[in-house]
């Protein structure tokens, strides 16, 4: 996918906008009538808490994404070796959550991460092994995860929400589920394999699967992808061990601010155990899963949704779990939209030529297909 100035700016187009605020919005309001309509009373929902517990918790919450960031950029140095600046990480890193946030969670935003690596002067090879290596990394972290705390809380517990007994529609989801997530461990598998142990002997079998006739449509991007993962091994496979345990520490320390900012919500309202936090935590990596699939613009909608699913027992009173639901996307989605408008003018104006016939006559990119993944 050729890229220019242009195209990045259709990626963040008003109409993109529109529609994840509209979501919120809508989402807000049916909370505030939900709770109307059960008739709660402030004093119910403060029953267990203080004005100044609640912005204490909301603080919290916002430091922890705050944290996040400063896994994701510091990861981002890392992988390219420090020819990132702290500032040019900062702004690739937002602005690949500003792109993730505007378009639906299956789709992801690698291509254009692609693309803006390359203008920060990274070469189109580097850049995309950087987006592979992320990839792999973060889901490594999933996988590995999720078993913990399968032994500390248990699966009955974790899935209970979505797992009646008597409904065989739940029993499918969590079949889904563990499909999902399955195919996840397959992904991984083949990701170590092709950018650590055997790289030419996953492109070669890769082209050889996508030049059967029942595939043969795919073939051409069959063979971008082996040559991508080709130039991500060469670019990665020789690396020290110190390397990978600080991109590691990076990416555990952001998933970790990533998923407590959750915690911190719960907490608002009612005090948590630290068992009942760790069933919050179990419970938001299968809600994360869930939400890869939603359609709508950074999961708008659906994350409410799934939400209020999993974890309506930790609502303080009836009704008010989509309150807790809209405070939580208030911290980890909408941050990025509102930063995100005014930082991305200035990054085009910093990568991009000043003058039009310079921006016209730049060369174009093509960008490798698009794998969803996450900074």
């Amino acid at each position: 996918m050729a890229q220019s100035r242009q195209d990045v700016l259709n990626q963040f187009r008003l109409s993109r906008l529109i529609w994840p605020i509209l979501i919120g919005v809508l989402v807000l309001a049916y909370a505030v009538y939900k709770i109307s309509q059960e008739d709660i009373s402030l004093d119910i929902i403060l029953e267990h808490t203080t004005w100044e517990s609640m912005a204490g918790w909301l603080a919290l919450g916002f430091l922890c994404m705050i944290l996040r960031d400063i896994g994701y950029i510091w990861r981002m140095r890392i992988l390219t070796d420090e020819k990132l600046t702290w500032r040019s990480a900062f702004e690739v890193t937002i602005l690949w959550e500003f792109a993730s946030a505007l378009t639906p969670s299956v789709v992801g935003g690698s291509a254009l991460a692609i693309f803006m690596l390359i203008k920060e002067k990274i070469s189109a090879g580097r850049s995309t092994a950087i987006v592979f290596v992320t990839i792999f990394l973060d889901e490594l972290f999933y996988i590995l995860v999720l078993p913990v705390f399968l032994l500390f809380v248990g699966h009955e517990v974790i899935f209970e929400p979505i797992s009646n007994s008597q409904s065989s529609f739940g029993t499918g989801l969590v079949l889904a589920y563990w499909i999902a997530y399955s195919l996840i461990i397959a992904y991984t598998i083949f990701l170590s394999f092709a950018l650590f142990f055997r790289p030419e002997g996953t492109a070669r079998a890769i082209k050889k699967i996508f030049s059967w006739r029942l595939f043969k449509r795919w073939e051409r991007g069959a063979a971008n992808l082996s040559e991508d993962l080709l130039i991500a091994s060469r670019e990665f496979s020789t690396k020290p061990f110190s390397f990978w345990i600080r991109s590691w520490i990076a990416t555990v320390f952001a998933w970790l601010g990533r998923y407590l900012v959750l915690n911190c919500v719960l907490s608002m309202f009612t005090g948590l155990s630290l068992y009942q936090h760790s069933v919050a935590f179990a419970r938001q990596v299968v809600m994360f899963q869930i939400m890869l699939v939603s359609p709508t613009p950074g999961g708008s909608g659906f994350a409410e949704g799934a939400f209020q699913q999993m974890l309506s027992e930790f609502a303080p009173a009836a009704g008010t779990i989509l309150i807790l639901a809209f405070l939580w996307r208030l911290i980890t989605y909408y941050p990025y939209m509102f930063v995100g408008i005014p930082l991305l003018p200035r990054w085009l104006r910093r990568v991009f030529p000043a003058k039009k016939d310079k921006d016209e006559n730049e060369p174009q990119v093509s960008l490798p297909v698009d794998e969803g993944a996450r900074p």
